[in-house]
């Protein structure tokens, strides 16, 4: 199952998409249940969500929809707390971060998490804002993103999956001069705008290996990552046994499983978006956000 949210009519809604057409569900203009109006509200109804959207869908007639992208939506506009980040999670993106930093990088013996900020959160086809006031160093990211469907603590790697809801696509735009500025993650990770997810949440179920999927990333048509999920040094499994053993995952909350190599700034000399870069995140089976860098300014 596809999930998207979409602008229909002046009202965001839940649709889905069946063999590459987009639907919604009629009932959803007049008389949807209030936890099938938005994902959020249906990933927080509880662990059956999935039974009772189906049972939904196929007591409904779905309507076939032409949207333009721009109404496409983030499938989850805000999450419960902080999107979680894996750092340094593919050996090849450790090896190009040492050229850089002229140091050796140890691989790490536990996963390393930040987190960015749920304001960051961006439409899979919105603009990526570029203050130059602010930043002149944004760098692109690609990444697969998992949603949590079943809140818990403590959980254990041989149960993880089972509270997993879906996958979908996930662009950490990077402030790097901020990142350098202030010797830390969140700062440089949090601008507006600066975390475009979607297009859709792919059920679990659809993904029969998360660690075998195709991840690339291209600005201007020029691929700049081209990976694959296989190499991340930490599974799924063992980043989420170890962020819940120390804080509680909810029903909505994002986690970024960490970028391949390829990214901006280790390149030679380094590459930084700016006005008018158009930047293509894509995964395998599950599709593929699209942003345009547009620079503003203020008074």
């Amino acid at each position: 199952m596809k999930l998207y949210m979409i602008n229909y009519k002046d009202q965001d809604l839940l649709a889905l998409e069946k063999e590459e057409d987009i639907y919604i569900i009629p009932g959803t203009l007049k008389n949807c249940p209030e936890y099938f109006r938005s994902i959020e509200n249906f990933l927080n109804y509880g662990d059956k969500n999935c039974e009772k959207l189906l049972d939904f869908i196929n007591s409904s007639k779905l309507e076939e929809i032409k949207i333009k992208k721009n109404k496409i939506l983030p499938p989850i506009i805000k999450t419960p707390q902080n999107i979680m980040c894996m750092g340094l999670n593919y050996e090849d993106h450790i090896k190009e971060s040492e050229k850089v930093f002229l140091k050796d990088i140890k691989r790490p013996k536990y996963p390393i998490i930040f987190t960015k900020s749920t304001f960051s959160i961006n439409a899979p086809f919105g603009d990526i804002p570029l203050r130059k006031d602010v930043s002149s160093e944004l760098d692109w990211e690609s990444e697969l993103a998992l949603v949590i469907g079943k809140p818990g603590i403590h959980i254990k790697k041989e149960e993880a999956y089972n509270h997993i809801f879906g996958y979908m696509v996930l662009n950490d735009i990077s402030a790097r001069d901020i990142q350098r500025n202030h010797k830390q993650f969140f700062l440089g990770k949090s601008l507006p705008g600066a975390c475009p997810i979607g297009p859709c949440i792919v059920s679990k179920d659809e993904i029969n290996n998360p660690h075998d999927l195709k991840i690339s990333c291209k600005v201007n048509d020029v691929i700049k990552q081209e990976s694959n999920t296989k190499y991340q040094i930490f599974d799924i499994p063992s980043q989420i046994e170890a962020i819940s053993k120390s804080t509680y995952l909810a029903a909505g909350d994002i986690i970024a499983t960490g970028t391949p190599s390829g990214v901006g700034f280790a390149r030679t000399p380094p590459e930084f978006l700016k006005h008018g870069d158009i930047v293509e995140c894509e995964i395998e089976n599950i599709g593929k956000i699209v942003n345009k860098v547009v620079e503003q300014f203020y008074q």
